[in-house]
């Protein structure tokens, strides 16, 4: 498949789990601990997606996706936050993502999500 994602979100066991998961399909990941230094990989290297933490320290991951948008517009961004942030979530979805999953979440939820998106089949 060889699609390089980067997964941005301050739990380090929820990037963990969704690192092994992707790797285990194939997929390069690159990980941020918080919303700006997302937008630095961002910057640097180029990506196929985004899976984009609400709440992280610094910058929220609805503002990391408004800076995204500004640039990119096609990129999918997947929004993976906390239950008790559906509305962050919806919205996300307003100004610009492409779905989101809420924690904690099952990864057959998630890998639905993952194929929706992006158009794949893992």
């Amino acid at each position: 498949m060889g699609l390089k994602v980067l997964v941005a979100d301050d739990e380090e066991d929820i990037v963990e789990v969704i690192q092994d998961r992707l790797e285990a399909y194939g997929f390069t990941v690159v990980t941020a601990g918080t919303g700006r230094e997302a937008l630095e990989k961002l910057a640097r290297e180029k990506f196929d997606g985004v899976f984009l933490d609400v709440r992280m320290p610094e910058m929220t991951g609805i503002e990391v996706l408004e800076e995204i948008r500004k640039k990119d517009t096609k990129i999918p961004i997947i929004i993976v936050t906390s239950s008790s942030s559906r509305d962050a979530a919806i919205e996300a979805l307003a100004k610009g993502a492409n779905d989101y999953v809420l924690k904690p979440f099952e990864w057959e939820e998630l890998k639905a999500k993952i194929e929706k998106v992006y158009s794949v089949t893992l």
